[in-house]
């Protein structure tokens, strides 16, 4: 008797490339939020005895949201469509599972490593971008091989993933000299040259596209000089952030603010919302213009030299508002699609990606004055660790699931 297509089959993990990514991917957004949340307990819940790292916790917060997160969700979109814009041959299922088992494998080693000591955190580290490189040179490949017009768009998720690495890189380096430059220096590169243009070229190409195929009478709108100019923007930001000036970036940030926000309108963000899984995608990116105004906010507030600050609230409403969100949305509408299941957005996608929305709000409350200066403070960044948990541990369970499961209509992949 023959199983029914919906039973588990452990071997079905490895039918696509973004099914090994997207699980990985899907246990550390609960993984690295437990930690923090046991982080945060330790610091501020009296009654909690709290937990000892052999660095500091938000140095080891910092690594696991920037690289050993959403890197499984990168790869495993990118492995999926990178052949598909370029007209190449699939990745090989050998050479997909290998980059995933090293990336695995390294993420543990450098959670047991935060525990037990630097050289542990330093090998999983090295495994890690092992297995990192193995997918960049396996892009590369790729890229070589197409004859395809217009491959030179490809070339920009390829440099910011590869910027990625180099940025992972720099966090091994420090792990085992600790000079704070080198952690200063790998974190501006893992949010300002990887994940924060990386996010934004893919948009770019994937929200019209999914915006005209379900709603009527969609223009799209894709000028040319859009992407240059907003990676631009990025990129002084971050020069602006490595030399210490953070009272200029405004000078970046302002004009990115109202890019993103142009593109948010021309691109149909109030449309979008009739059908929630293009909503979804929408209104990740309408966060970045919301994150770049905090950050124009927050340089102009040094420039001026006022005792008033935002803190971390531009920053966690880019990571949390855009980055986390877009995330959620890619990964829902691929899990789907790839799973043969109809592009709709469920009850439990829904739950967790409002969650996140609840989640970045609170957690830019948090650092906003005067709650930024108060007791309450506390209990907000509390409160949005506990938000996170409450969306993502339903959305992993659900969508792991899916990851363990044939296809529904019998599709292979």
């Amino acid at each position: 008797m023959t199983n029914p297509p919906t039973s588990y089959r452990p071997y079905i993990l490895l039918a696509a490339p973004h099914r090994p990514f997207f699980l990985a991917g899907a246990v550390q957004l609960v993984a690295t939020l437990l930690l923090w949340l046991l982080i945060l307990a330790g610091r501020y819940v009296a009654a909690f005895p709290g937990i000892q790292l052999v660095i500091s916790g938000t140095a080891a917060h910092a690594f696991l949201m920037l690289f050993g997160v959403f890197t499984f969700f990168v790869f495993g979109f990118i492995l999926t469509v990178f052949p598909r814009w370029l007209a190449g041959a699939a990745v090989s299922r050998n050479r997909y599972a290998t980059i995933a088992a090293l990336m695995v494998l390294g993420v543990a080693g450098v959670y047991v490593g935060f525990f037990c000591g630097r050289s542990v955190a330093f090998s999983g580290c090295v495994l890690f971008v092992l297995g990192w490189l193995l997918g960049v040179a396996t892009l590369i490949n790729i890229w070589r091989q197409s004859s395809r017009d217009g491959k030179g768009f490809a070339l920009f998720p390829l440099g910011f993933i590869t910027a990625g690495a180099v940025g992972a890189m720099i966090y091994g380096v420090w792990l085992l000299t600790l000079q704070p430059n080198l952690l200063k220096l790998s974190m501006a590169i893992g949010l300002w040259l990887y994940l924060v243009p990386l996010i934004v070229a893919v948009s770019h190409r994937m929200i019209p596209f999914f915006s005209a195929s379900v709603l009527r009478n969609y223009r799209v709108v894709k000028p040319g000089w859009t992407l240059p100019a907003t990676l631009l923007c990025v990129g002084l930001h971050l020069i602006l952030t490595v030399i210490g000036r953070p009272e200029w970036t405004f000078i970046s940030d302002l004009p990115l603010a109202l890019l993103a926000g142009w593109h948010s309108i021309i691109w149909g963000l109030t449309r979008s919302l009739r059908i929630p899984l293009l909503g979804m995608l929408h209104i990740s990116f309408a966060w970045l213009s919301v994150a770049m105004a905090l950050y124009a906010i927050d340089s102009l507030l040094h420039l001026f030299a006022t005792h008033i600050t935002l803190g971390f609230a531009p920053l966690h409403a880019l990571g949390i508002g855009f980055i986390t969100s877009m995330v959620v949305a890619m990964a829902t509408r691929v899990s789907l699609g790839h799973s043969g299941r109809p592009l709709v957005a469920g009850p439990i996608a829904l739950w967790a990606f409002a969650l996140v929305q609840i989640t970045a709000v609170v957690r830019v409350l948090a650092e906003i004055p005067p709650l930024g200066a108060s007791s309450l403070r506390l209990w907000l960044m509390l409160a949005a660790a506990l938000l996170w948990l409450a969306a993502f541990i339903p959305w992993c369970l659900r969508f792991g699931a899916i990851y363990l499961r044939p296809r529904i209509d019998g599709q292979p992949g």
